[in-house]
């Protein structure tokens, strides 16, 4: 069976930085509790000159249908507390790139 991954590469400005950690360690902890939920990292990077870091984010989700169900549970989650994601990102000066692979061991 094939696991979804997915992966969120954020460069935050090191202004930001610690907002957005806390934001997704708020993240983190809720869809780490959701079904399917595989296991997640979070990978920093600082840039030669301090002023912005890279963050990758990667979940891994047993099926495709539990990584659609976690996305909106997620996103029902942030419209009952008023989260705007997107805009949140932007505000921060945050670049957001996104990429969804399946996963099989080999």
């Amino acid at each position: 069976m094939m696991e979804i991954v997915l992966i969120d590469m954020f460069k935050v400005p090191s202004e930001a930085r610690e907002i957005f950690l806390e934001r997704a360690r708020q993240v983190q902890g809720f869809i780490k509790t959701l079904p399917g939920f595989v296991e997640g990292f979070l990978y920093e990077q600082r840039d030669a000159t301090g002023s912005q870091h890279q963050v990758l984010t990667i979940a891994v989700w047993e099926t495709e249908e539990a990584f659609e169900n976690a996305k909106r549970t997620v996103g029902a989650r942030d419209q009952q507390q008023g989260i705007n994601r997107q805009e949140a990102i932007k505000q921060l000066g945050i670049e957001l790139t996104r990429a969804i692979y399946t996963r099989a061991p080999y």
